[in-house]
């Protein structure tokens, strides 16, 4: 179905949990470290989970035929404020200035 989704399944002692974007066909199993599927300890605590999951990935960078979509950037230029750059990795924002030319 062409719909986002989330949920739990039962897995040994407790529960994974999942999510489904609108354009894939599979669910994406919620990961820890090393790759491995978190283990939830009820049903409602791994719903939660995927529920900020699949908000997360909403409310992320939107991405059009294998191409992030350069809204911001766009919207920005329109309403003219100063560009912004953030190191990977950081959460810090490092404000950019372009050197003024030269006049001759």
């Amino acid at each position: 179905m062409n719909e986002f989704a989330i949920g739990a399944q039962p897995m040994g002692n407790g529960y994974i949990a999942w999510f489904r974007k609108v354009h894939k066909c599979d669910n994406e199993i919620l990961k820890g470290k090393g790759g491995n599927p978190i283990i939830f300890g009820s049903k409602a605590e791994a719903k939660a989970a995927a529920g900020e999951a699949i908000v997360a990935y909403i409310n992320g960078s939107l991405v059009r035929d294998g191409a992030v979509v350069q809204g911001q950037s766009t919207a920005d230029a329109v309403f003219n404020l100063r560009p912004f750059t953030r190191a990977k990795g950081s959460g810090r924002l490092t404000l950019v200035e372009k050197r003024k030319e030269a006049r001759a």
